[in-house]
């Protein structure tokens, strides 16, 4: 998926290995801090909450809503609305930088810089697609196999720092890339628009 550069390039790489566990069948779950600062304002946004990341799939759920990505639909339950937008899911239109370096989702970026320390890997990525959102990332790795930090910026020099605590691997759960719809919830079916 990635070209690695540099002294990795003949070894395993932290990020190889988890694209291998998850590959195979693991599901990273991590506890996320996630701050977006616009460039031209400095203005900041927040939002917290847990992130579930397969082979393709991934889960986010925040105080104000719930997304599931199963590879083949993408289901958006927005809580204060009790409203749910599902639609056709298409890994390059995917905005999700965590879920295409670490769950498999795509080809856009390339490792240009690695540096290593003794309990840490870190990869500095970009983008070779022209058209995608962010490009450059910044991926930080512990040598537990665990992402500390992902910080991205997008064309226009927006940053987006998300920092990653709680992180473990777990089995994967039948239901865990399905979402439960609420009663009496406003259903927005995008595959038949």
């Amino acid at each position: 998926m990635l070209f690695w550069g540099g002294s990795l390039l003949a070894q395993e790489t932290y990020l190889s290995l988890i694209q291998d566990k998850v590959r195979n069948g693991e599901i990273l779950l991590a506890q996320f801090n996630y701050e977006f600062t616009d460039a031209y304002t400095q203005e900041k946004s927040q939002n917290e909450g847990s992130i579930w990341i397969g082979w393709q799939q991934y889960r986010i759920e925040t105080a104000g809503q719930i997304i599931v990505v199963d590879g083949t639909l993408s289901k958006v339950l927005d809580r204060s609305r009790n409203r749910v937008i599902i639609s056709e899911y298409d890994s390059e239109l995917d905005d999700f930088a965590p879920s295409k370096i670490i769950g498999g989702l795509g080809n856009t970026y390339q490792v240009v810089d690695t540096k290593k320390r003794l309990n840490f890997q870190e990869y500095n990525l970009q983008s070779s697609d022209a058209f995608s959102t962010f490009e450059q990332m910044n991926i930080r790795i512990d040598s537990e196999l665990k992402p500390s930090s992902l910080t991205a910026l997008d064309m226009g020099a927006n940053r987006m720092q998300t920092s990653f605590s709680e992180v473990e691997y777990i089995p994967v759960s039948f239901n865990l890339f399905e979402l439960i719809i609420p009663e009496n919830a406003e259903i927005i079916d995008m595959r038949y628009e």
